[in-house]
Parts: structure tokens; sequence; C-alpha cells
């Protein structure tokens, strides 16, 4: 039996749209599986996106939300990441322009080959003392680099209170 030729390219249209249309729900998914095998339970999770305009953002931002015509004036952010000592953390570092780098000197985590935009890194370590520390992009990304920095403040639990279950 001989297909059409013109059903024929009909069919390998509509697969192709499939393909097209599918393929970021396949890229996503395919990021989610990765990312629970990088978390592990009871880790306190926190996402840093890179812009070279804003600096680091807590949170996960796309380019698009971030860009204006009117760029002029923009508030460099220096975000505070607040846990407590002993606990686990797992820093998601995104970029939503160009490539950045990574380095908290503190807790040995420092990032050569850098973090590149559209792509996460996941930076797992444990917060073993207290007091604040400093990040930083280790990576030239343009005018504000100097200023793209932000704090990590490890806190003494506190006690439990004895009337709480």
């Amino acid at each position: 039996m001989r297909i059409d030729p013109i059903n024929q390219d009909l069919i390998f249209f509509i697969l192709l749209v499939a393909i097209i249309v599918g393929l970021p729900f396949g890229i996503r998914a395919y990021d989610r599986h990765l990312e629970l095998k990088e978390i592990t339970d009871g880790a306190k999770e926190f996402t840093l996106t890179g812009n070279a305009q804003r600096g680091w953002l807590l949170g996960e931002v796309q380019a698009n939300d971030i860009l204006s015509f009117r760029q002029k004036n923009v508030p460099i952010q220096h975000p505070v990441i607040e846990v407590f000592k002993d606990d686990q953390v797992v820093l998601k570092l995104r970029s939503s322009d160009v490539t950045h780098g990574f380095s908290l000197k503190a807790f040995g985590v420092y990032l050569s080959n850098g973090i590149k935009p559209g792509k996460t890194v996941f930076v797992p370590f444990k917060a073993d003392r207290t007091g604040t520390f400093v990040f930083a992009c280790n990576v030239y990304c343009g005018d504000i680099h100097q200023h793209m920095k932000g704090t990590l403040v490890v806190k003494d639990r506190p006690p439990s209170d004895p009337d709480k279950p």
C-alpha cells in the first residue's frame, strides 16, 4: 500500500511539529530528573541567578523578566541567605545572560568552569560554622562584576523549648 505524497508530507509535518513542541517539555523533565539526584532530603535549597546588569538575584529569573529599554539606575542586588549551623545547603546557581562564576571561600566552594545561561549548577555544602560569609562572582561578566556579591549568614540553632513537643 502506497501513501499519497501529500499525505506523507502532512505526516512528516505533524511529526516535526510534535517534536518541536515536545522538546522543551522533555528537556525540563530531564532537568527535574537531574535535580532530584542533586538535592538531598532535608537540605535547605536556594536558587541564585546571576545577571550582568543587576547582580545576584534570589530565585530563578529569566532574562526576559529583567530586560527593559530603560536600564539606567537599575539597582544592584546583594541577596542575603540565612541558615542555621549544621544545615545541609544546596545552592542552585543559574545565569540569565552571560557566563558567571561563583565563589564561597569559607566553605571551599569555587566554580572555575562557570555558570552558563540556561544551565543549573548545584553546589551542596554543610554550613558547619557560624558567621557572615560573602559569596561572589569569580568570572568577569561585565561592568558591575565587582558588585556581584551576596551574603550567607549562618546562625546558631535556637535551643528547643522543653514545653513544646
